[in-house]
């Protein structure tokens, strides 16, 4: 029987963790106090930054931002596994992509030919 060093629970979740270079990362479980998720670059840092967006239909939501210590790198599949533990962290809204409309000036000259 192993006996557990943790002090929260866990929760086993599937959702994106985005890297400060861009990559994109897949949680496999979170608590309170550390991480463990799975990209498919090495982050070659630490602490590391990293953002755990949790998310709706619409995009909205809200962003994890976090600053953690890397306990563990681990190999699988391809993949790159880190578990960190979170340093610090910084509850925000996620808001759902703003589209750009393209704007079209004209002086009215140019149409009338």
């Amino acid at each position: 029987m192993s006996v557990s060093n943790r002090s929260e629970e866990r929760v086993a979740m599937n959702v994106p963790v985005m890297l400060p270079d861009g990559s994109l990362g897949t949680t496999r479980d979170i608590s309170a106090s550390g991480i463990y998720f799975e990209t498919d670059s090495l982050p070659l840092v630490s602490p590391l930054a990293f953002t755990v967006e949790f998310r709706n239909d619409t995009g909205a939501g809200m962003a994890l931002r976090c600053r953690g210590q890397v306990l563990r790198v681990e190999r699988n599949n391809g993949r790159v596994g880190i578990a960190a533990r979170i340093l610090e962290s910084r509850l925000e809204p996620r808001r759902p992509p703003v589209e750009i409309a393209k704007l079209v000036i004209t002086d009215g000259f140019a149409d009338s030919f």
